[in-house]
This record gives structure tokens, sequence and C-alpha cells, in this order.
């Protein structure tokens, strides 16, 4: 395996299981970077995608599809610096160049993808989601932890029905895929995949040409399907029975 292999790129809603399903890679020998943050993404790609975003005034919570990414942004140095940290650990580059092959997960990549195919053409791309009102509601409480001064807080997401919308447009992004690169996209259902299907598991083993079924097992949490509560969100479950991909997926 080295740089020119195509690599394994997660995409998907905030708080839907994206770094679940990067541990569970990373387990399986997918390399998914040595920089890693508390969530799993790699600080080299989430920087670039930030200044994707950024530099046409986007950002993860007020997301769109940039259109003039500088993919200079992106070099072979830097990523062997930082992804894979040659300088401070100069063994580390061994165990990602003998992965079986590598990766890297940033729930920002549902609007850079288009940026990360020009280059890495052949690049497999993985989207997993989930029901937007568990989503919703665990982005609004997440929020409710952060004050007006911590990078995460969102004044958007003050709001429990904006957290839907938000999912909505992270939805809409990720599944317009399937027409871009068509064969080079594989959705996955968090709660399917938390359920232990048998299904989802195979398509996913298939489409990575991984062994997963194991580290799979690891996380299944049947209590984990479903978690909001309908007497305390009842707001929320009306405004997602207006929501087109709340039915498009399932969720209703």
């Amino acid at each position: 395996m080295n740089l020119l292999s195509p690599p394994v790129i997660i995409i998907g809603m905030h708080r839907s299981g994206t770094s679940m399903l990067s541990r569970i890679l990373a387990r399986a020998g997918i390399y998914m970077g040595y920089d890693l943050t508390p969530d799993h993404e790699s600080w080299y790609f989430q920087r670039v995608n930030d200044a994707w975003l950024s530099q046409e005034k986007y950002t993860w919570d007020q997301p769109g599809v940039p259109q003039f990414a500088d993919l200079k942004k992106f070099n072979s140095k830097s990523f062997f610096r930082h992804y894979a940290r040659i300088a401070k650990q100069p063994f580390k580059p061994f165990s990602f160049l003998g992965a079986d092959s590598w990766g890297w997960k940033d729930p920002r990549n549902t609007f850079t993808v288009s940026q990360w195919m020009k280059i890495f053409p052949n690049a497999k791309v993985v989207h997993i989601y989930r029901n937007g009102m568990d989503v919703a509601i665990s982005l609004y409480r997440r929020n409710l932890n952060f004050d007006y001064s911590n990078k995460w807080h969102s004044v958007r997401l003050e709001n429990k029905l904006e957290g839907l919308k938000l999912w909505e447009q992270y939805a809409a992004q990720a599944f317009s895929y399937d027409y871009l690169f068509p064969g080079k996209v594989l959705h996955v259902c968090f709660e399917k995949l938390i359920g232990g299907d048998a299904l989802t598991t195979m398509e996913l083993e298939s489409f990575l040409h991984s062994k997963l079924t194991s580290f799979i097992k690891d996380e299944i949490d049947a209590e984990r399907t479903s978690r909001f509560n309908t007497d305390e969100h009842r707001d929320l479950i009306e405004f997602a029975h207006q929501s087109d991909w709340m039915l498009k997926l399932n969720y209703l």
C-alpha cells in the first residue's frame, strides 16, 4: 500500500456514526491516520477541508460545496509529515505503508469529496447516515455544553429544528454522489450497522474488500437505534414528518 493507492473517504453528518465507523476500519487494518483527534479525524485532512470551505465562507454548520478549492493545500510532503507523522515518529510510516489500505474520516468530506476525487479519482466513499431526529437532538444537547467562545458552538443549533435541517443538507449532498461517482459510493445505515444487520456488514466488507464482521460485532447496541423521546421532542417529530429525507430513508 502507498500514497497512490485509492483511499477510503468516510462522509456523513456529524453525530451519525462516522467516528465509530472510522474506528472499526482502523481495527480491521485500514490506516486512518496517526494525527487523530478525539473524534478519530485526521487533523491534517480536517485542516485542508476547513481551508477549502472557509475560502468560500462555508462552515460545518453553514455548509456548501467549494467550487474553487486550492488543490495545492494537499501535497505529499505535508501529508507524510502530519497524517503519518514521519518527523515525530520515524517508525510510524511502516505501519502506514504496511496497512491493507488507508483513508480518513471527516464529516466535512461530505461537501469536499468532489475536490478529493480530483486528487484520488479511484477513492471509495463510504457514507454513514442516521435518523435525523436523533442527530438533531444529539447536536442540540452537545451545543448546550459549549459557550459562545468554543469553536464548536453553533448559534444555528440552538434550535433543534435547525439541526434536522442541517441533517437534510448533509443527506442531500451525500446521496448526490451516486450520480457524480457511480459505483464508488456506499451508503450505510447507522441503525442497521449497530443492530447487527448481516446484509449491511456483508455489503461493507465487499465494498472495501476487508473483513469487518468481528469488529462490527463489538459495536452492536440495539439501544442506540433510536433515542429521541416522543413527549420531550414533540415539536421535532412534527417537523420531521414534513422532511422529504426522513421519508426517503424510511425514518417515518
